[in-house]
């Protein structure tokens, strides 16, 4: 059996790590564990939450939801009382297979889904979700090149994948039935009214939402905070690994560049071929490796896709992969942070640098979660983000942020 209280459900590497340090920040035992396979018992912990990334946003629904079915299976037959199905902010994903799959496997009769996250733009009302006051559809999401959102009306949007019938309610009229229910929240406060509603009906066995209404969850289910974790010098500069073709980031890259960081754009054949990157380390302490081309529409890259036959999945796999290889030739010396953004581009990393093990511990601004992992007998400090969040200015005040560090 596991001392597990939480388990946490991201379909994404760097959800789990931004949902995940909503409790690590409070010096609640958080444990990361990343595509658990039923090969080992990945449940057992001594912490009190346990976040498994389930790297399911780009299978198909079918697949994603039974990739959340059996985690969430296994983990109820271990003995852990409370799961949280972690969404993306923006409803990018199988939305509707794994919140019916999360319902299903828990065994209860509803599921209260709680979307917003107004810290960062976004939130819920009438049903609908808006990022900065855009319905998700029509903003930069809807034209997600990966996962697109094509609806704002939630419950919509989980219909396409789902019977499971789909409510909608407001924070201070929730009741009691079947199925899913979409809470709207435009603030902070509404998110700590609706989880007073639903711990009061006895209803926290199993709730969904995104990073927002997961830092209500450490009082609502009573967990054990300890101490916080310090903060700890970050090294001296920023190395940016970009796999996101997002246009916030975009901003936030042409920004910093515009301040004096050095950007190295990918070509083509270097991200999907492979070809060699050169890398102006020497006294390069502000630096951004970016698989964006300069068109704002990625033609050169969409072009050389076409000419070779490669689908989305398979460019992303091969960008991930180059962005990856050129990481590993020179994080050994390097002596600064790294920020990595996109959670494909955080995994494959990882993985190429032989991470043993992550630890979320701060969250250096809303939606910028630091982390530790272990390589080869030391602690590196990594930075992570999705690729839709944070505001134009964000990579230099990281920068004044480690040079305060």
């Amino acid at each position: 059996m596991t001392n597990a209280k939480l388990l946490v459900v991201a379909d994404d590497f760097t959800g789990g790590l931004d949902t995940g340090v909503q409790f690590a920040r409070q010096g609640i035992a958080t444990r990361v564990v990343v595509n658990p396979d039923g090969t080992e018992d990945w449940t057992q912990t001594d912490g009190e939450v346990l976040v498994a990334v389930a790297e399911s946003r780009h299978l198909s629904p079918e697949a994603a939801y039974a990739t959340v079915f059996r985690i969430v299976a296994e983990a109820r037959r271990a003995g852990i009382p409370y799961v949280y199905k972690k969404t993306d902010s923006a409803l990018r994903g199988n939305i509707g297979a794994e919140l019916s799959a999360t319902l299903r496997a828990s065994g209860a009769d509803m599921l209260f889904f709680l979307p917003a996250f107004p810290r960062l733009g976004r939130t819920t009302a009438g049903g609908r979700h808006y990022i900065d006051g855009v319905p998700v559809s029509a903003s930069v999401f809807g034209r997600d090149p990966l996962n697109p959102v094509p609806e704002s009306d939630v419950r919509r949007l989980i219909a396409t994948q789902t019977d499971v019938p789909v409510s909608n309610a407001a924070p201070d009229t929730l009741t009691a039935g079947r199925g899913i229910c979409v809470v709207d929240a435009q603030s902070d406060a509404d998110l700590e009214r609706a989880g007073a509603g639903i711990e009061a009906m006895g209803a926290l066995s199993v709730s969904a939402g995104c990073a927002g209404f997961a830092a209500f969850l450490p009082s609502l289910l009573r967990l054990k905070a300890g101490s916080p974790p310090a903060m700890p010098a970050l090294g001296d500069g920023l190395m940016v690994i970009c796999g996101s073709v997002n246009p916030i980031t975009r901003r936030q890259l042409d920004w910093a560049q515009s301040q004096g960081f050095a950007r190295l754009r990918l070509t083509p054949a270097q991200k999907l071929e492979g070809d060699a990157i050169p890398l102006p380390l020497p006294g390069t302490k502000w630096l951004i490796l970016d698989a964006n081309d300069p068109d704002p529409d990625n033609a050169p890259t969409l072009a050389h896709m076409r000419a070779r036959g490669y689908d989305l999945d398979e460019a992303r796999r091969r960008i991930t992969a180059s962005l990856a290889e050129a990481l590993a030739a020179v994080e050994p010396e390097w002596s600064g942070a790294l920020l990595i953004t996109g959670g494909d581009t955080l995994i494959r990393c990882l993985t190429r640098l032989g991470a043993h093990g992550i630890e979320p511990m701060l969250e250096l601004f809303p939606g910028v979660v630091l982390s530790k992992c272990g390589l080869s007998g030391r602690d590196r400090f990594v930075i992570s983000k999705s690729g839709g969040f944070g505001w134009q200015t964000l990579l230099t005040d990281l920068q004044e942020l480690i040079q305060r560090a």
